[in-house]
């Protein structure tokens, strides 16, 4: 099981926390940076299709596939997986992601880094997806994180986001007691919405970690809907020691990110 306080050192960028991921910044093959869409609809016709993985297949993604499971959903570029996968040695990682480009160049990535036998990406909308996915997963879903979501503000538009209550349903059902839900963003509504799906959603199903406290931060109370989780706030610190690329850019710029760190309880979903 993943646990995260032996990583609560300062958090780092990709690159730093393992510099073999500089030899990948290089152009593609054409001599052009790979470019994509930054926000992409996920309710479009050829997303709500689910893709299924049986447990015959699991051999052929990972080399064990009864390892521990860390899932990065929505995970862009990938480089954060990649990072991740030094200090979870003994974990598969698997990132999913509804741009295909970019996770066609991680798998590239993986493989020329020769991780490929235990970190993956998969073309997938999580949200209508997770539970096909891992259902048969032969290990235990011990990590889900989800970091940076495309916020989609207008309220019209946040159908669209990635924390839906399906998902958070198939996260309690799936996850083993004991692991962890990592959510973050640089915009404390989204932040907030996130944490407030999961809370609602979960029906006990997850608890906030004991870093939160630990962190001595302090939320404003809200009684509304029964939510109490934001009276303990924000967690300061990134808790993996390694930082998404957007979170890189977003502190470098003096900004913020809001974050929270939610445990797996015995109770059922």
């Amino acid at each position: 099981m993943l646990a995260v306080e032996q990583y609560s050192q300062t958090a780092v960028p990709p690159t730093e926390a393992w510099p073999e991921l500089q030899k990948i910044n290089i152009p593609d093959e054409d001599g052009k940076k790979l470019r994509v869409r930054q926000h992409v609809n996920p309710l479009r016709v050829e997303f709500q299709s689910k893709l299924v993985i049986d447990r015959t297949e699991w051999p052929s993604i990972f080399a064990d596939p009864s390892r521990e499971l860390f899932v990065d959903v929505g995970c862009g570029s990938g480089k954060f997986l990649l990072a991740m996968s030094q200090r979870l040695q003994q974990h598969n990682l698997l990132g999913l992601d509804i741009r295909g480009a970019l996770l066609q160049r991680a798998n590239t990535w993986a493989k020329t880094l020769g991780t490929d036998h235990r970190v993956h990406y998969l073309l997938a909308n999580a949200t209508i997806s997770l539970a096909s996915i891992l259902e048969e997963y032969p290990g235990p879903l011990t990590f889900v994180a989800v970091q940076m979501p495309d916020p989609h503000f207008k309220t019209r538009h946040q159908k669209r986001r990635t924390v839906q209550p399906k998902l958070v349903q198939d996260v309690a059902r799936l996850m083993a007691p004991g692991g962890q839900v990592f959510l973050q963003s640089d915009i404390e509504p989204v932040a907030a919405a996130m944490r407030d799906e999961f809370e609602r959603g979960g029906k006990g199903a997850f608890a906030l970690a004991p870093q939160h406290h630990e962190s001595g931060t302090s939320g404003d109370p809200d009684g509304a809907h029964g939510l109490r989780w934001k009276e303990a706030g924000w967690l300061p610190d990134n808790p993996l020691g390694v930082m998404t690329e957007r979170e890189s850019a977003v502190l470098r710029k003096g900004g913020d990110v809001y974050r929270v760190l939610l445990q797996r309880t015995s109770l059922p979903s």
